[in-house]
C-alpha cells in the first residue's frame, strides 16, 4: 500500500537551535550552508508544514523564503502560520518555479522518499542558479554504519521506516554522493549526526509507533503526532525527552566530522 502523505504531515512544530530541540542540529547545518548566500531567494523542497523554512526566515529575515510540498494538507497547514514564507504545492518531479530562480535549495529527509531521485534532483538543479547552494540531510539506511541496515540483514523489523515514514530508498553514503555528483552537484562539505544514541532512539521510536498503531488498528502513524500525544499530561516524559534530545544533539555536535549514516551535505551547482 502506498504511503499517504495527506494523512501524515511533518513539520508542524517550531524548529529552534536549542539543544533540547530534535531539529536543532539540522537547522544549524542548514544555516551554515546559507552563510554562503548573502541575499536572494531560498527554497525548501518537501517543506511539510514549514517548521524549517520558517526558522530560516526568522534567522535570516533578509532572505526571500519559499517552501513547497506534494501534500496539499501540509501546504494548507503551513499557510496558516505564514511568517513571511511563500508556500506552494508541487509534484515530486515538477517544481512550480521558473528556471534558475533560487540562490539556495534545502531538503530535509526527502531523498529517501522520492520515487525518482534523478528527476527530483534535475528539478532542483533547474530552479537553482549557477553556483547556487544545495543543502540536504539524508538518513542513509543502506550504509554499513546504519543500525537499520543491520536489523534488515537480520530480518528484524525490516519495513518499519517504509510503513510509518514512507522511506523507499536505502542509500549508502557512497551511493548518495555518487547520486549528487551525477546530477551536477559539487560536494563542498560533509557533516554527520545521530551516531549511536540518535540511531537507537530512532529504532525505538518506530517500534513504539508500530505497537501503538496495532493497538489503535491503524495502518499509518506519524512520529511527530505520536510524540505529541505521549507528552500530554506527563511532566516526567517531557523532561526525559528534553534530556534525550540534548544528549543526541551533543553527540552530533561533538562527532559531526566522524562518519555516521545520517549525512548533511552542502554542495554547489556546477
Amino acid at each position: 500500500m502506498a504511503f499517504d502523505y495527506e494523512q501524515s504531515i511533518w513539520g508542524a512544530g517550531e524548529a529552534t537551535l536549542h539543544y533540547a530541540d530534535p531539529a536543532s542540529f539540522r537547522l544549524l547545518q542548514a544555516l551554515d550552508a546559507l552563510a554562503r548566500v548573502k541575499e536572494g531567494r531560498v527554497l525548501e523542497v518537501g517543506c511539510g508544514a514549514g517548521q524549517f523554512i520558517r526558522a530560516i526566515k526568522r534567522a535570516r529575515p533578509e532572505l526571500e523564503c519559499c517552501g513547497c510540498d506534494i501534500s496539499a494538507a501540509a501546504v494548507a497547514k503551513a499557510k496558516e502560520t505564514g511568517e513571511g514564507v511563500r508556500y506552494d504545492q508541487s509534484l515530486e518531479v515538477e517544481l512550480p518555479y521558473v528556471n534558475v530562480c533560487f540562490d539556495a535549495v534545502l531538503v530535509f529527509d526527502v531523498l529517501e522518499h522520492a520515487q525518482n531521485t534523478d528527476a527530483l534532483l534535475a528539478e532542483i538543479n533547474r530552479v537553482l542558479a549557477p553556483g547556487g547552494v544545495f543543502y540536504c540531510f539524508v538518513p542513509c539506511e543502506g550504509d554499513w554504519l546504519s543500525l537499520w541496515n543491520l536489523l534488515r540483514k537480520l530480518n528484524i523489523k525490516p519495513d518499519l521506516t517504509k510503513k510509518y515514514a514512507g522511506h523507499i530508498n536505502y542509500f549508502s553514503r557512497c551511493s548518495l554522493y555518487d547520486l549528487l555528483k551525477k546530477n551536477n552537484f559539487r560536494l563542498k562539505q560533509l557533516r554527520y549526526s545521530e551516531h549511536s544514541l540518535g540511531q537507537i532512539l530512532g529504532v525505538l521510536t518506530f517500534i513504539l509507533m508500530a505497537r501503538a498503531a496495532k493497538k489503535q488498528n491503524i495502518s499509518q502513524m506519524n512520529n511527530e503526532a505520536f510524540f505529541a500525544r505521549m507528552k500530554h499530561g506527563s511532566k516526567f516524559y517531557s523532561a526525559l525527552k528534553k534530556v534525550v534530545n540534548f544528549l543526541v544533539n551533543l553527540e552530533s555536535v561533538l562527532l559531526c566530522r566522524v562518519p555516521s549514516p545520517n549525512v548533511h551535505v552542502i554542495s554547489i551547482k556546477k
